[in-house]
């Protein structure tokens, strides 16, 4: 056993990504042109998490470069808790500071910026930082390689510090916590710079792409868009790799406190070759994002947000769910953590795994049962099921890989299952249908920001109702055609449930041209389909 410093634990387990120079630039320039800093003989500047200073070292080069009266003097405070990290960052200010001739006062705090933070409230007429990016919790190989007692220690380090900033913090704890942990560091350091911000001041924050998306976010986020003016948001597809030893999207935010956003803020999307769009927002798309919990379309169709008046009035996947006979069931079995222990040649239910389903059919037969001392068979393993894959890469051609389970076989929790309490599975083949289409899956991506395709997600989409005969009846034939690989029924089937949607041959037009690893062929091949010319029984149905 190695014996380490369960400070130093702490430390790692509260570590950070450096920021890129390309994102580091374009921040501090859109904070020096938004500070209102004109008649101020000095100006209070902070970086909580500074890591080697390299944020305010930019800041101060680009007010170098500002037009017009600047303030004599920057008094700098720069907080972390790797003191070798401070006494660089400290250096560096400095230096920069007197490269360019400019007068600074520099203090360094040494400690815990969440615990510091709370004193020092509002202080800051410019807030810059890039806070840590960590999910709170012991990492269970540090653990197995630690003396017990100093694991002991180090697991009642975190769980304090846990607390501390669920109290400090409230905005952005997780609505659910697993075992007891959850807090992001990101979003809680998100927090902490805004509060720092003084009321005539401006916050610059550096943060994984999440916090813009995620369902565990939704707080945080609508207290930044309602308690602040955002001046700027700027997005990073984790291809661009700007960050160190891992892929990771980003964005940046730029904002004051004191007024809420009530107009459109516009959003920039910067490609692999960091080549920057700009994506502006309508009076009626900002009110859909407002009204969805600010979760913005990063990873997948801006553009498309005009059409989600044609599903909004629909009800989401959500609504199928209850406790009524013919109501949804929706969730996960068991878990896979350690499987190769309970699982055998002999059995009463194979085990599927999530590479093992693929859109309409399992593309990988089962070969292994669950051993009959193994864990327990959820009831849910008796029933037909919809089952889909929670992994999927963002660059993936399609995210939603979803198929039917039979009874006697049990899922892994790399897939999420629903079935109908009735077991009708004319109805269930018809929400897969549904679950498989391009309007569907539009639906989902323009709400991840990670590569899972998550429940939650899921259950925020909206579905056209299921319940006419007809309708379910033809969608279910459709399936039948599409587990056997039936071309033109895949081709059919997503016409169809484009004109369930109410979606017109121009408007899937639209959609198709967001889904960019799509083939120009298949997309001709559903323009073109003949099932645009006749209606389904359910458009017909709906129409009356």
């Amino acid at each position: 056993m190695r014996k380490r410093n369960s400070k130093d634990l702490l430390t790692r387990a509260t570590g950070r990504f450096y920021t890129h120079e390309f994102i580091g630039r374009r921040l501090a320039d859109v904070v020096v042109r938004t500070a209102q800093l004109e008649g101020r003989r000095s100006v209070s500047v902070i970086d909580p998490f500074c890591g080697d200073g390299r944020l305010i070292g930019w800041f101060l080069e680009a007010v170098s470069k500002r037009d017009g009266a600047r303030p004599r003097m920057w008094s700098v405070e720069l907080w972390d808790c790797d003191a070798a990290a401070l006494d660089t960052a400290r250096k560096r200010v400095l230096e920069t500071a007197a490269q360019l001739g400019v007068e600074v006062e520099v203090e360094t705090v040494l400690g815990d910026t969440f615990a510091h933070a709370p004193s020092r409230f509002g202080e800051f007429v410019v807030c810059l930082t890039n806070p840590p990016w960590e999910l709170l919790k012991p990492d269970r190989r540090e653990l197995d390689q630690l003396d017990e007692d100093v694991a002991r220690e180090y697991v009642a380090q975190l769980r304090q510090q846990s607390s501390r900033l669920v109290e400090y913090y409230p905005l952005s704890a997780p609505r659910r916590r697993y075992a007891g942990w959850g807090m992001n560091l990101a979003r809680a350091g998100t927090e902490v710079a805004l509060r720092l911000t003084a009321n005539d001041g401006v916050c610059g924050v550096v943060s994984p792409a999440s916090l813009l998306a995620d369902q565990m976010s939704e707080s945080l986020r609508r207290w930044v868009f309602e308690e602040y003016v955002v001046h700027d948001i700027a997005y990073y597809v984790a291809e661009a790799k700007l960050f160190d030893e891992v892929d990771q999207p980003s964005v940046t935010l730029v904002v004051s406190p004191g007024v809420t956003s009530h107009s459109p803020t516009m959003l920039v999307v910067h490609d692999r070759a960091l080549r920057g769009k700009e994506v502006r927002f309508s009076e009626q798309e900002w009110h859909s994002l407002r009204s969805d919990g600010y979760v913005f379309p990063l990873q997948f169709g801006p553009e498309l947000l005009g059409l989600r008046s044609k599903w909004d009035n629909l009800p989401s996947f959500a609504d199928l769910e209850g406790e009524s006979q013919d109501d949804l069931w929706a969730g996960r079995e068991l878990d896979e953590t350690g499987h190769r222990r309970f699982l055998g040649d002999k059995g009463d239910y194979l085990f599927v795994k999530g590479r093992m389903v693929s859109r309409f059919r399992m593309c990988e037969a089962p070969s292994q049962y669950v051993n009959r001392d193994g864990p327990r068979i959820p009831s849910s393993a008796d029933h037909y099921r919809l089952a889909w894959r929670d992994i999927s890469r963002p660059n993936q051609r399609r995210r939603i890989q979803a198929a039917i389970v039979p009874p006697g076989m049990v899922t892994g929790n790399s897939l999420h299952v629903a079935y109908f309490r009735d077991d009708d599975l004319e109805r269930l083949k018809a929400l897969l249908a549904v679950m498989n289409s391009f309007v569907f899956e539009a639906q989902v991506r323009m709400r991840l920001a990670t590569a899972h395709v998550s429940l939650g997600v899921v259950r925020k989409a909206r579905v056209p109702p299921l319940n006419d005969r007809g309708l379910t009846a033809e969608l279910a034939q459709l399936v039948a055609r599409c587990e056997k690989g039936d071309e033109e029924a895949l081709t059919t089937v997503e016409v169809r449930v484009a004109q369930l949607y109410g979606l017109s041959h121009e408007d899937f037009a639209l959609l198709l041209s967001a889904f960019e690893k799509v083939e120009e062929e298949e997309k001709r091949a559903l323009l073109t389909s003949p099932a645009w010319r006749c209606p389904s029984v359910g458009s017909q149905q709906l129409a009356r």
